[in-house]
């Protein structure tokens, strides 16, 4: 049967109300007290269909038919229509009282309804009124109106001001429509677009108004038929006439009281009494991982995306698949109305992920909007093209070369691309402030300096602009040229200036950075400044934790640079080089043997060049490694081949913090302990300690070195020093912002410091943000550590069916990879007690045996004294092997009293004297244990001590 025409039974100028709303349906808008309510066109006649028959069943078919005309939809574009519709509604909780589905048939409008006629009067018959009409009502703009809206209760004339393409017609006209009934005469709109000749504008304006032609002087016309009456006059799109609007403007607010002008304009008229609107663009999705459509469509952006996507038939449904990825396109937009709907227009054809993906070339694919739309507002380019025809000479050169900066730039990285004696040097500021008032330019006055921006956009257009008329290459060049100069300037910084702010003034280059990379390596790059870039940007990766991204760049160069004299001209960059790809590899990958083969070249290099900064710090990347892959007796001897080198309190207090860790690593508690304490005594911020030339601080190492000797205090029996020395560095750590140093200090020391002293909730969140900052950054090496803790912690716990596999693997991965491998024999300890408290004693037994060979054989001597406790535990255990146990405990307390170890000691003690016990020597066993506990001053609330006094209760 064929679907009878939906009818319709309101007269025209009818006004449904229901509740706190009220329904025009001739002029397409619901209000809800006296406000208008944002809603897509479909959902809006969706809402007259059923008001219109309300009480009745409106068929699924007959709301198809109405919302979507001579167009095929699925029924689910119908539910989605609906939920927006509800949403609408259900601001006030009532939405459940207005719509109720009807199953499998359709939906009944069942709230109280009243209708009226408005009354026109024959003032209001004879009110002018040529606005355009608006099909919906601006989604995401409700604001935006209230506050236009407001500024006519101060000023007479507002200016609406914005970039192309950001609805600033779409917003006048909405004000006024609002503002309609406030004019006994009603609202007169003039489109100047079309104007090119100032001199046009009040003949135009005249004939708008219905005026008899006075071509000699219309103004006077005008005036004359304005003085008595009290209109709105809507002037849009001023731009290419904006002085002859101004004048007219400001002619008629003198000469009239009752007259009142609403502007739209790329830039504001600069007329006396006028107020300034800027439209910013729609507000954009949270950045958040796994965005869900609810939580996109909280979004105007995503809303106008998805109701344009809908409306265009291409059957496109929006759920949680498609919200990362319309939020990531209306990212690249810049919540820019008309590029949005211009993309949302694309989907049919490319679909959501095809047009995300081909957004590079958007000037292309955002074409094709609608066709009873302006010229100007039917491709992306065009919109932009009707600014730029309208600048000067110099503001269209400035413009294009503003187009390569990735992000934001300052005023001084603007006049370093304008160096020729021909450019614009001396009126750079005026031309900038022009095209910033002119929407063509962001500008951020809020930071110490001011911050420009081009949006995506417009940035698009002024690179194809570039490289149109030729000038991308040689501009690049100049800002490959700046980028080297200011980021040679930051590595002396580093230690100087606190990281927050260290990054503050040097992280906005990095995407400047990743452009001229880009270009240097391409075909018609160069790839000699690819290499010099790529150099000075070095310390900027690794402050941003960007380990990644500096291996693949730094590899990138390295194969560049072919063999020959070529290589040999530039070796003191190849020498940074291979430091940085030995420090990358460290930290991507392990300490393998392509990290220290890295850092050996360096030095082979650094010695050729005579450059004893550049030996230091190859030095210093060689200990990292052998400390880093076990070798510790190798390690100690670089440590004293760089203290031989340093002359500055930088380097000593480096020496001195590599010295420490050597021998911590090698048992010897009390060396470790006298280099800590220079270590921190150092004056590492004098002027003199600083070298300009190279970066010897490749991230927070003075974070670093402030938890190294948590640990250490713990040992020497100072828990509550240690909580504490792990405490502050870690607060610090995280102050900065740098991922590297975070995982640094929970990885190696606050981790096994939580632990020891028995506060695993710590320990806990210690570990879940190290497991984080390490999947945010790629940070392969602290991932593995991350998840090693993670199953210390639970055997610890006592969960050891989820701890053994997990730390089980995890170590495997750890031994594999050679990744910081001074952890790897106290991994097995926590592993072999699991197995021996899950009934697996002979394998505890064996791992324990072989890590206590390990550590012997390779000098790894700081927890021998714990391995040794934990195997004469295990004998006790497995209950074969009492005397055999004693020897354990006998030997790890030797070793403890030797390095001066006293928490180990401890431990040691509890499990001796609860042998002691077993044997009837209760009182020799209270003796023992008692002399151990009271050389402790501090901790007597950690896990150990509280442990000990309860033990030493039960002797008593």
């Amino acid at each position: 049967m064929a679907q009878a025409p939906f009818r319709t039974e309101t007269a025209a100028g009818a006004v449904i109300t229901f509740g706190a709303f009220r329904l025009h349906p001739d002029r397409h808008l619901l209000f809800k007290d006296n406000k208008p309510v944002a809603l897509g066109s479909r959902a809006l006649d969706i809402l007259i269909a059923l008001a219109d028959r309300a009480g009745e069943l409106v068929t699924k078919d007959e709301l198809v038919t109405r919302a979507w005309p001579n167009t095929i939809v699925e029924e689910s574009n119908l539910r989605a229509q609906i939920a927006l519709l509800r949403k609408a509604l259900g601001a006030s909780g009532g939405a459940a009282h207005f719509i109720v589905a009807v199953p499998g048939r359709g939906y009944r409008f069942v709230a109280p309804i009243s209708s009226s006629i408005l009354a026109d009067g024959a003032e209001a018959a004879s009110a002018q009124n040529n606005l355009p009409r608006l099909l919906k009502s601006p989604i995401g703009r409700e604001e935006a109106i209230k506050t236009v809206r407001g500024r006519f209760q101060r000023y007479r004339l507002t200016t609406i001001v914005g970039p192309g393409g950001i609805g600033k017609t779409t917003l006048g006209v909405a004000v006024a429509e609002q503002l309609l009934s406030s004019y006994k005469h009603g609202v007169c709109f003039l489109d100047l677009a079309p104007l090119a000749n100032d001199q046009l504008v009040s003949g135009v304006l005249a004939a708008a108004l219905g005026l008899a032609d006075s071509s000699k002087d219309p103004l006077s016309g005008v005036i004359a038929y304005l003085r008595e009456r009290r209109m709105l006059l809507v002037f849009d799109s001023c731009e290419l006439v904006v002085d002859a609007t101004a004048r007219l403007a400001e002619a008629l607010l003198r000469q009239t009281s009752d007259i009142h002008i609403l502007a739209t304009s790329r830039e504001g008229l600069r007329a006396e009494g006028e107020s300034v609107y800027r439209l910013a663009p729609l507000d954009l999705p949270p950045m958040s991982a796994g965005l869900t459509a609810g939580e996109a469509l909280t979004s105007p952006a995503v809303q106008l995306f998805v109701d344009h996507a809908i409306s265009r038939g291409s059957g496109f449904e929006f759920d949680d698949g498609e919200a990362p990825l319309v939020a990531d396109i209306c990212r690249q937009l810049d919540g820019i109305p008309l590029a949005i709907e211009l993309a949302a227009g694309r989907v049919g054809a490319f679909g959501t992920r095809g047009v995300a993906e081909l957004l590079n070339d958007r000037f292309r694919l955002l074409a094709g909007g609608r066709r009873t739309a302006l010229p100007r507002h039917q491709t992306l380019e065009a919109t932009i093209d009707w600014s730029y025809e309208a600048l000067s000479d110099p503001e269209q050169t400035l413009l294009r070369r503003l187009g390569v900066f990735a992000g934001e730039f300052t005023l001084e990285a603007i006049a370093a691309i304008m160096t020729e004696a021909s450019d614009l040097d001396t009126d750079l500021p005026l031309h900038l402030s022009n095209l910033i008032s002119k929407s063509l330019v962001v500008v951020d006055v809020h930071q110490k300096v001011a911050q420009y921006r081009l949006l995506d956009t417009t940035r698009a257009y002024a690179l194809a602009k570039l490289s149109q008329r030729g000038e991308f290459n040689g501009i690049i060049r100049r800002l490959a040229s700046y980028l080297c100069r200011v980021l040679k300037h930051s590595h002396g910084e580093i230690e100087l200036v606190p990281a927050d702010e260290w990054l503050g003034r040097y992280s906005r280059h990095i995407n400047n950075v990743r452009m001229v990379l880009d270009w240097a390596y391409s075909p018609n790059g160069d790839p000699a400044v690819g290499l010099a870039v790529t150099v000075a940007a070095i310390p900027l990766w690794y402050q941003l934790s960007a380990v990644d991204e500096c291996l693949r760049c730094v590899k990138r160069a390295l194969l560049s640079i072919g063999p020959g004299p070529e290589r040999d001209a530039q070796a003191r960059q190849v020498m940074q080089l291979y430091r940085a790809l030995g420090l990358s590899q460290a930290f991507k990958v392990g300490f393998a043997l392509q990290a220290p083969a890295a850092f050996t070249k360096a030095l082979e290099m650094a010695e050729n060049l005579h450059d004893v900064d550049a030996q230091s710090e190859a030095l210093w990347g060689l200990w990292l490694c052998r400390v880093g892959m076990g070798e510790y007796r190798e390690s100690l001897g670089v440590a004293q081949q760089f203290m031989k080198l340093a002359d500055n309190g930088l380097d000593r207090f480096i020496g001195d913090r590599m010295m420490s860790m050597t021998l911590f690593c090698m048992g010897d508690c009390k060396g470790a302990r006298t280099h800590a304490d220079r270590m921190l005594a150092h004056d590492t911020f004098a002027p003199e300690a600083i070298s300009t030339s190279s970066v010897r601080f490749r991230f927070g190492q003075s974070v670093t070195a402030r938890v190294q000797p948590a640990q250490l205090l713990w040992i020497q029996g100072f828990p509550d020093q240690a909580v504490l020395a792990a405490k502050n560095a870690v607060d610090a750590a995280r102050a900065s912002g740098h991922a590297i140093s975070l995982c640094e200090a929970l990885a190696r020391w606050a981790c096994p410091v939580w632990i020891h002293v028995g506060d695993m909730a710590a320990a806990d969140l210690a570990i879940t943000t190290m497991l984080d900052l390490a999947a945010t950054n790629a940070l392969g090496p602290w991932e593995v550590f991350g998840r090693c803790w993670k199953g210390a912690l639970l055997i610890k716990q006592g969960h050891g069916k989820r701890g053994i596999p997990l730390l089980r693997t995890a170590l495997e991965e750890l031994q594999k990879g050679r990744l910081f491998t001074l952890y790897n024999v106290r991994f097995l300890g926590f592993l072999a007690e699991g197995l021996a408290s899950a009934g697996q004693s002979a394998e505890g037994f064996a791992l324990v045996d072989a890590a206590i060979r390990h550590s012997e054989e390779k000098e790894e001597l700081w927890c021998v004294a714990e391995l040794l406790r934990v195997k004469g535990e295990i004998l006790l255990q497995d209950g074969t092997g009492s005397s055999s146990a004693e020897q354990c405990f006998l030997q790890s307390v030797k070793f403890a009293r030797r390095q001066d170890a006293l928490s180990w000691e401890l431990r040691t003690s509890m499990s001796m004297s609860r042998l002691l016990r077993e044997r009837g020597e209760v009182a020799k066993a209270h003796r023992s244990l008692a002399k151990v506990y009271r050389r402790f001053t501090e901790g007597y609330e950690t896990a150990d001590l509280r442990a000990a006094k309860a033990l030493l209760a039960e002797f008593s």
